[in-house]
């Protein structure tokens, strides 16, 4: 039975099928191109950055997908935007790019495609313009009434007691993360990051449920569903095989 298509659709499945049964047509294929115009829609998006002092977000600004030729995997790359604001004055803030990889597999059962092995593969600074430190006597100044300076301050019972109230009582870790900032180093700041990064970028990824069921309402889909084999990356194409692995 042919999907609800229009005429020109169920034309084109119709060839679909007999050039599926004759052999002479083996997969399909998306490129990097459609593939990106897939994803876009789902940029720009905005998540929580948790921080031993104030508050830090970060925003996944855009994102490019590949298909290196050298591996069956795809891979996205993301342009991050990182901020961290103490008592509503912005601290911290960097561009980051995020490698992020999975391999596709197809289960013709369920006639979907799922995405596993998903990994995030690197977390690079970008040093541009949008990179901003502030120091830790700037955000002393910020928690006390008088400016105090140097190192030893950090330690003193007032800004202890100051960092009591902003940091939820986690005073010693509050300090610690403080002192990344005493050298005004936007890497040292990232690399401390990298952790919660990489744990928030793949709990969105699997709130998206990394899978998709073929639609019988495109053609193209309503064929792979019923004579699909399996998908690879080949020729930094995404394949969909009609026939059994080789």
């Amino acid at each position: 039975m042919l999907p609800p298509l229009s005429w020109r659709d169920r034309v084109n499945a119709l060839v679909g099928y007999c050039l599926i049964k004759s052999g002479r047509l083996q997969y399909d294929i998306f490129t990097e191109q459609e593939l990106n115009e897939l994803i876009a829609p789902h940029f720009p998006f905005t998540e929580p950055l948790a921080v031993p002092i104030g508050e830090g977000h970060f925003t996944c600004l855009e994102a490019q997908l590949s298909m290196p030729t050298s591996t069956n995997r795809l891979t996205v790359q993301i342009l991050c935007a990182i901020e961290v604001k103490v008592m509503s004055s912005r601290i911290y803030k960097a561009h980051a790019a995020a490698g992020i990889s999975a391999l596709p597999n197809y289960y013709p059962a369920s006639r979907s495609l799922h995405l596993t092995d998903t990994r995030v593969d690197f977390i690079h600074l970008l040093n541009d313009q949008y990179s901003l430190v502030k120091d830790t006597q700037f955000i002393i100044d910020k928690l006390l009434p008088l400016p105090l300076s140097g190192l030893g301050s950090l330690l003193g019972q007032p800004l202890r007691s100051a960092l009591s109230l902003v940091s939820a009582g986690s005073t010693d870790q509050a300090l610690d993360y403080l002192k990344l900032y005493l050298h005004g180093n936007t890497q040292r700041i990232l690399d401390y990051h990298k952790p919660r990064l990489t744990k928030e970028l793949l709990s969105r990824l699997e709130e998206r449920a990394l899978e998709y069921t073929m639609d019988d309402a495109h053609w193209r889909e309503f064929l792979f569903a019923r004579y699909g084999k399996r998908v690879a990356v080949e020729d930094n194409q995404l394949r969909f095989f009609f026939t059994e692995q080789p």
